[in-house]
């Protein structure tokens, strides 16, 4: 039995008693329990002394105020469950008489009566508080955990992207480097393994020729065209694109490339669109123009600091013939 500590009326357990201290006598049950059951201490965390949290009159404080000090309490049985599982056929039963479709469904249900909406995350306040909490945290995949995303989007079919998610990834990006046209904070450096590429007295080149140039021209002071000064716009099946020059001395704007690849891909397009904006002023340098410097040249520049090759690089070199 238990006696109200306002009224000394019995009932039979605190759950009754609970239920009748509220409309009875117009206050909470934690504001009862604070007041008549409460123990000195006991509403404070055992490992570092904040207030825990109310549970019920019935249950009282937890004692530790986040998972955090519970898991450094030594008076709590951490591996009380290890190595324990349920029967089969106990969780057979369960797992047949549960309609996860329908709990699903109540769930949302409920939630949408109470908040406006099927899924808490989605309101406001929960928005900010989930981005405050993962402001700076950053989560490392390991192998297994990659393994097992991929495997379960081949299963319901979205490891490839539909055509309405690449349309606002490529929407998203052509923004994005529309209103950050400047790049040279971080100039992309060379993909192709073939072409020699890395920093000339601190100028990024990506190929030999490229690197002759600027030897070739050592006299004049040479700038990277990354920026949104020199930045020139193309068109490609109706999508705008961008292209940047290589090199510039301030007087003219230089695009080095080799012969071979004046006529390949993109490259005419490039071309074409940087006479148009830039006019006499925009300058296409090919082997004819400036000579390939020889091997032994670059080695000594190499010696002596004044280039520094790319990882990939370094066996392009070996193969160098000129």
């Amino acid at each position: 039995m238990e006696t109200c500590k306002i009224c000394n009326e019995e009932f039979k357990d605190l759950k009754s008693l609970s239920a009748h201290i509220n409309p009875k006598h117009g206050i909470t049950t934690k504001n009862y329990y604070d007041t008549y059951l409460l123990e000195e201490g006991k509403n404070k965390c055992v490992v570092c002394g904040n207030e825990t949290t109310y549970r019920g009159i019935s249950v009282g404080y937890l004692k530790n105020c986040s998972l955090e000090c519970r898991d450094n309490n030594k008076n709590i049985r951490h591996d009380y469950w290890k190595g324990k599982s349920q029967p089969k056929d106990m969780i057979n039963k369960r797992v047949a008489s549960t309609n996860q479709i329908e709990k699903q469904k109540t769930l949302e249900a409920t939630i949408f009566d109470r908040y406006g909406v099927t899924n808490i995350s989605e309101l406001n306040t929960i928005k900010e508080k989930i981005s405050i909490g993962n402001k700076g945290k950053t989560v490392n995949r390991n192998h297994e955990w990659q393994e097992k995303i991929i495997d379960s989007k081949r299963k319901n079919g979205t490891l490839k992207h539909n055509s309405e998610t690449k349309s606002k990834i490529s929407n998203s990006l052509n923004k994005f480097y529309g209103e950050n046209l400047d790049r040279e904070k971080y100039i992309s450096t060379s993909n192709n393994v073939k072409h020699l590429s890395g920093w000339y007295n601190g100028l990024y080149f990506r190929s030999s020729l490229e690197l002759s140039f600027l030897v070739n021209n050592n006299l004049k002071t040479f700038s990277n065209c990354e920026t949104k000064k020199y930045a020139v716009n193309y068109l490609v099946k109706n999508k705008v694109k961008i292209y940047y020059p290589d090199y510039t001395d301030g007087e003219f704007i230089y695009e080095v490339k080799p012969t071979s690849l004046l006529n390949f891909s993109l490259n005419p397009i490039k071309i074409k669109s940087g006479n148009e904006k830039f006019g006499d002023s925009y300058k296409v340098i090919t082997e004819k123009e400036c000579n390939y410097i020889s091997k032994d040249y670059i080695k000594q520049l190499i010696e002596n600091g004044n280039v520094v090759l790319v990882k990939n690089s370094e066996k392009v070199f070996q193969k160098y013939r000129h």
